[in-house]
């Protein structure tokens, strides 16, 4: 029996770091399988070869969603008609052979009777290198608009995090683009152009035609426990809720509103979620204030800890400073005025205490 690999809690894939992802992967030493047998005459990379799909495990808890309804249904035909005509790629890593690009040709594949097809097996990729590939396929075969929102999230926080950990890997996106038959990508479809420079959270927001802001709001939606996710997904929470609700740190007190809005017993909308915004950022978020905020009988906003603005009068200012001096000059000195007078104050008070 074909090992399944080991699936990490959830955070270890959409956390603000990527290091020690290599370790991800808790796969165990297994004498060599008939997988193995079947590959063992190929030499070299991107060779194609004939596997059965008894044998290929999807990528550990990567977000794409399969194909459903009467786009499944179409692939299914076409598969029927005219077979499996892109090849599956596959990651050949601690013997197993983990799908990188094709979960919907095998599932479709599987659906329209076929039990193998044509495969491209990758060897010695770090993690980053497979998620990119993860990310890449799926971003040029469906094109970011018609992804859904946990998935765009999903996309754009492994794609940022790859690509900041790796750095820039122009080899890696050319060869996906010729494995994947640039010719028939549609012009209007994301990452088209590879020659790009890989980037910074502007460059993303370029190559996905998002400004900085929406991919930051998504960056951090990413971070939500999955139900959340799958709420968003469903229409069922708002985009700006989701945002707010991704300042909320602690999984557990994701997982109890979550829990509490499937309940159906409260209605998130976003004057709730903006609450839950400033308490978790106030850090004053209960779970006692989460129901209260849920169910309607808390709806003041936290008084903030930070010390309130004050304003210097105009006059005071005339009268020891000059119209020459800048603002800069005058916020240097009064703030070394304070610091002799509390210097003062402290020596005599220590004066009077000998």
């Amino acid at each position: 029996m074909t090992r399944k690999p080991k699936i990490p809690e959830r955070g270890s894939l959409l956390n603000n770091s990527m290091d020690g992802m290599d370790e991800l992967f808790n796969f165990q030493t297994k004498e060599e399988s008939a997988a193995e047998k079947q590959t063992e005459k190929v030499s070299g990379e991107n060779t194609l070869v004939e596997m059965e799909f008894a044998y290929m495990s999807a990528f550990p808890d990567h977000k794409f969603k399969l194909y459903t309804g009467q786009r499944l249904d179409d692939m299914v035909s076409s598969i029927k008609e005219y077979g499996i005509l892109m090849p599956v790629i596959l990651w050949h890593h601690e013997g197993l052979y983990i799908i990188l690009s094709g979960h919907n040709r095998v599932n479709a594949g599987k659906i329209a009777g076929l039990t193998k097809c044509l495969v491209i097996i990758k060897e010695n990729l770090s993690y980053e290198d497979a998620v990119l590939i993860v990310t890449e396929t799926n971003l040029r075969q469906r094109s970011f608009d018609d992804l859904s929102p946990s998935e765009k999230a999903y996309c754009l926080k492994q794609h940022y995090e790859a690509i900041k950990c790796q750095g820039k890997r122009n080899d890696l996106l050319n060869e996906i683009e010729n494995l994947l038959n640039p010719s028939e990508i549609k012009e209007n479809e994301t990452l088209s152009e590879n020659q790009k420079r890989l980037r910074s959270d502007e460059k993303l927001g370029e190559e996905y035609g998002l400004n900085r802001d929406n991919v930051a709001k998504y960056l951090r939606i990413a971070t939500l426990v999955s139900p959340l996710l799958e709420m968003l997904d469903e229409k069922k929470i708002s985009m700006k809720s989701a945002y707010d609700l991704s300042f909320v740190k602690e999984e557990f007190m994701q997982t109890m509103i979550a829990d509490i809005l499937v309940s159906g017993e409260v209605v998130l909308d976003t004057k709730k979620s903006a609450l839950i915004h400033d308490y978790a950022k106030n850090k004053t978020l209960t779970e006692e204030r989460i129901e209260q905020i849920l169910k309607g009988e808390k709806t003041k906003k936290p008084k903030s800890t930070a010390p309130q603005p004050i304003k210097v009068k105009g006059n005071v200012i005339s009268r020891f400073f000059t119209k020459q001096e800048s603002k800069k000059e005058i916020e240097e000195t009064i703030e070394k005025a304070l610091e002799l007078y509390f210097a003062r104050m402290s020596e005599e008070k220590e004066q009077l205490v000998g």
